[in-house]
């Protein structure tokens, strides 16, 4: 009698998803998912979707540096099957990056890894106060991407410079000026 282990003949066939594929690394995503931060970075087209880090927030511990819905979750499906995405957004300033990415996304890194249980520096520039804020605050976020990593896993922590990249314009004139960003927009 034939060994049908070794054959394969008598097995169901195994049913796979996309997801699965995806973190099994079957299927790679051949372009990273490129997100404008609002407004300054919706200058900078093309862009897949919108992220909302604010520079008020940045400042502003007891929000814990950003909103709860600052990332789209198809970014964070994105991080969570291991893929590498990029941020856009400009400052009307000559400083390497705006204050929504300087605390609001640093925060949200530590946060992102907090649910997926991995305790990592995300950036050289994290403080104790932005691992104060992810650790006490955003009990919602946590709990929404653990929900979505019970169906992606999650290969690797957010690290921003390693699958976070960053894009970021200085010294623009139509920083926290909509108006000037819509004629901008408009003459395209």
């Amino acid at each position: 009698m034939p060994n049908h282990h070794r054959t394969g003949r008598g097995r169901k066939p195994r049913k796979i998803i996309l997801p699965q594929l995806r973190a099994e690394g079957v299927i790679k995503r051949i372009i990273m998912l490129r997100i404008a931060n609002a407004l300054n970075g919706l200058a900078y087209t093309p862009y897949d979707s919108v992220s909302m880090f604010l520079s008020t927030h940045g400042h502003n511990y007891k929000m814990g540096y950003f909103r709860l819905d600052a990332m789209p979750y198809e970014a964070v499906i994105e991080l969570l099957l291991g893929n590498t995405i990029q941020l856009v957004d400009a400052t009307q300033h000559n400083k390497p990056l705006p204050d929504s990415f300087k605390f609001g996304l640093t925060t949200w890194c530590l946060v992102f890894n907090r649910a997926i249980g991995c305790d990592v520096r995300v950036a050289d520039w994290q403080t104790r106060e932005m691992i104060y804020a992810s650790r006490h605050n955003h009990r919602a976020l946590v709990q929404r991407i653990r929900r979505l990593k019970s169906v992606f896993g999650a290969s690797k922590p957010a690290i921003i410079g390693d699958n976070i990249l960053l894009e970021v314009h200085k010294q623009v004139k139509f920083d926290d000026k909509p108006y000037l960003l819509k004629e901008l927009l408009e003459a395209e």
